[in-house]
């Protein structure tokens, strides 16, 4: 485990900076719970680094709200309700996206979509499961 707060740095200059890394190498990438909560340009800068340090034949595996057909991000009939509550909470969902535009948005990101493996392009609960592939 390499501990850094991504907040302060990017994702790459840890990893350039860590002799125990190797960006060659295939890796896993686990992203559940997480790119909801992070803004537009930090989820494409952390698919995009992720990309940068993944050796060919790595996946990142991660959980994503959809849009809704209001542009907010769907979580079924009590969407409003639930919104207000992240919200409340201090946890606001700022990114989603539509299902059928992911995977121009991973392509874009320096990943490939993988909609045909096991478990992946399912819903539990309001989240989606995905997983895309270099």
């Amino acid at each position: 485990m390499i501990a850094a707060d991504l907040g302060e740095r990017e994702l790459v200059d840890v990893l350039k900076g860590n002799e125990s890394w190797d960006q060659s190498a295939q890796t896993v990438i686990v992203a559940e719970g997480l790119v909801m909560y992070l803004s537009p340009k930090a989820v494409k800068d952390l698919f995009c680094q992720c990309a940068l340090i993944a050796g060919i034949g790595s996946r990142i595996a991660f959980t994503y709200i959809p849009t809704g057909p209001d542009g907010r991000p769907d979580a079924g009939r009590r969407t409003g309700l639930m919104l207000w509550l992240q919200k409340v909470i201090g946890e606001p969902w700022t990114w989603s996206i539509h299902p059928g535009e992911l995977g121009l948005f991973l392509e874009e990101s320096g990943w490939t979509n993988t909609p045909t493996l096991a478990g992946t392009n399912r819903k539990h609960g309001v989240e989606f499961f995905a997983v895309a592939g270099k």
